[in-house]
């Protein structure tokens, strides 16, 4: 049997880290985050908010779920003479200090509901998001809305119709990258202000030269006020339609059904013009009705599921609306990331707007993450864009290395024969 020798010697397992805070520092990250948000402390051992903010994506990168974990995992960041790497404690002191007081609104039965809308930070996200070149001034994007159940036991957490306790943050996001987010108590019904959400959500992104072509969301978001909304702010939009009574009258109405396949699946579909909201606006309602499988037809004849899209868009066909609808299912993916890849299973904070400090800090962490193993896939042909934490830590982060310094000059010697050499960022 082999013996064991135990060494003293300084070596890292995450000697790919380094690239990444390479990267940050090459985009000059550090410069739009303290321009922003000003000088964290004054005295030479103090942190700035760029070192708390790295130190926050060092910790994901490398594997971790939570801000504690940085405590774990100081010992291997801190051998880098270039970063310095704040204790768990620094980063929720940091965390407190960037709260911003909630919004309380009274609905007509007189429930206070909190929202926290973090201006400063939403700022920031999108600041940072440009910087990275994710987004450019004149662009036309598209834009997905949902509300995401984050379920806590935080103290002022809500029990919600989720059956847990919890907040219920809105998050906008461009193809996967998250543009803005709100967070509010878990019981908030979904359409409750949401206008007022969204109206601030389109304020920030037109200020930074964006024009939204499309915009998708669930019927969460199928009100007369939200559509509004929405269609004085995009060019066009799909929202998914709740069923009514009036609804059902329209579409027994029907005599003319396309037989379409989406998604290798037959299906039929149609259309029809809704006034339910508004009588001048003209809207299109798409409806797509599925034959239901191992259903034996009744005195009414087939059975069908129906799904219906309301919409602007009267120049395309149903088949392309509903695609482009149902491309708005991968952000449900973006929400299993943010979930259990970027620590939104573990907020730190006991209270609603620290812990959108830590949504918004973690968001950034997700959106320079995509940036980066863009970058690194390019080289990594092991990795793709699309890969997740996990596949990036054990591709690219987890490897041998150490730092040692000669003629004055500090060198990291990784352990390895994958092409890091190839990659360059500044």
């Amino acid at each position: 049997m082999a013996k064991v020798n135990i060494k003293s010697e300084k070596i890292t397992p995450f000697g790919g880290i380094y690239y990444a805070s390479k990267a940050f520092y090459a985009l000059s990250l550090d410069k739009v985050i303290n321009g922003t948000l000003g000088v964290r402390s004054s005295t030479y051992n103090g942190y700035q908010w760029d070192e708390v903010i790295l130190a926050m994506s060092d910790v994901f990168l490398c594997g971790g779920d939570c801000v504690e974990d940085v405590n774990r995992s100081e010992c291997h960041l801190r051998d880098s003479p270039e970063v310095r790497i704040p204790t768990s404690h620094t980063i929720g002191r940091a965390i407190k200090e960037l709260s911003h007081e909630d919004l309380e609104y009274k609905s007509s039965s007189g429930n206070v509901f909190r929202f926290n809308t973090n201006p400063r930070l939403n700022d920031l996200l999108m600041k940072l998001n440009m910087k990275m070149g994710l987004f450019k001034s004149g662009q036309t994007v598209n834009v997905d809305f949902d509300h995401v159940f984050v379920k806590t036991e935080k103290a002022d957490a809500k029990y919600s119709y989720k059956q847990a306790y919890g907040y219920f943050p809105g998050v906008v996001s461009i193809d996967g990258i998250i543009a803005y987010i709100e967070n509010r108590d878990g019981n908030t019904p979904v359409k409750f202000h949401q206008a007022d959400t969204l109206s601030r959500a389109f304020k920030l992104l037109h200020s930074y030269g964006l024009h939204i072509g499309i915009f998708r969301a669930d019927c969460g978001s199928f009100s007369e006020d939200i559509i509004r909304t929405v269609d004085g702010n995009c060019r066009i939009f799909y929202i998914r339609a709740i069923h009514s009574a009036s609804m059902y009258s329209r579409i027994q109405d029907i005599r003319e059904w396309r037989r379409v396949e989406i998604g290798s699946q037959e299906t039929e579909v149609a259309s029809v013009m809704s006034t339910q909201f508004m009588e001048d606006s003209r809207y299109r309602i798409v409806v797509q009705r599925t034959k239901e499988k191992d259903c034996t037809p009744d005195l009414f004849g087939d059975r069908y599921t129906y799904r219906c899209i309301i919409t602007n868009d009267w120049d395309s066909e149903e088949k392309s609306i509903i695609e482009t609808y149902n491309k708005r299912g991968a952000r449900e993916r973006d929400f299993d990331r943010l979930n259990n890849d970027f620590g939104w299973k573990h907020l730190p904070c006991s209270f609603l707007n620290e812990n959108t400090v830590y949504m918004i800090l973690t968001a950034f962490c997700m959106n320079f993450f995509s940036y980066f193993v863009r970058a690194v896939s390019s080289v990594f042909t092991s990795l793709s864009p699309t890969s997740r934490i996990k596949k990036f830590v054990f591709h690219f982060t987890a490897v041998c290395a150490k730092w040692t310094r000669t003629a004055r000059r500090w060198w990291l010697n990784l352990y390895t024969g994958m092409p890091y050499d190839k990659l360059s960022f500044g």
